[in-house]
């Protein structure tokens, strides 16, 4: 499940949440969110945060997912080293409201870091990407100069 938090205006946050079906209802079973401020030396073209895999449970993580800030984003890639080769998932994209969009990826377990988050506007050029070192990272990304 995905949740945005009421914030400020000009900061983008989300929260990812896993809850499993039990006998009784549902129990929520792991998740994360971050919350970013946006910075007066640059626009973000998008965010992202990961969540590595969980080993005493059944999870769809390892996941990277976040907000599509600019429109010129029209697909994402996630890059990683898995099984000894180089692997690319492509991110699912979700309109959620009003001119917002949250992007992810579900990584199979053998996905390994570093992981490259890349962004590709609707003529396939790559516009942003950040390689990520941490499975417990996050953080924005910005458009790259053409």
């Amino acid at each position: 499940m995905f949740k945005q938090k009421s914030s400020q205006e000009n900061n983008s946050n989300l929260q990812m949440e896993y809850a499993r079906k039990i006998i009784f209802g549902w129990k929520w079973a792991w998740g994360g969110g971050y919350s970013i401020g946006e910075s007066s030396q640059f626009t973000s073209a998008m965010d992202y945060m990961s969540i590595p895999e969980l080993s005493h449970i059944s999870t769809p993580f390892p996941m990277l997912f976040g907000h599509i800030l600019d429109p010129a984003i029209q697909r994402v890639t996630v890059e990683f080293e898995g099984n000894e080769k180089r692997v690319l998932a492509e991110a699912k994209l979700v309109e959620v409201g009003p001119e917002s969009i949250i992007w992810f990826v579900s990584l199979p377990s053998s996905a390994t870091i570093p992981y490259e988050i890349k962004g590709f506007n609707d003529k396939g050029e790559l516009v942003t990407h950040k390689q990520m070192d941490d499975p417990n990272g996050m953080g924005s990304m910005v458009l790259e100069e053409r």
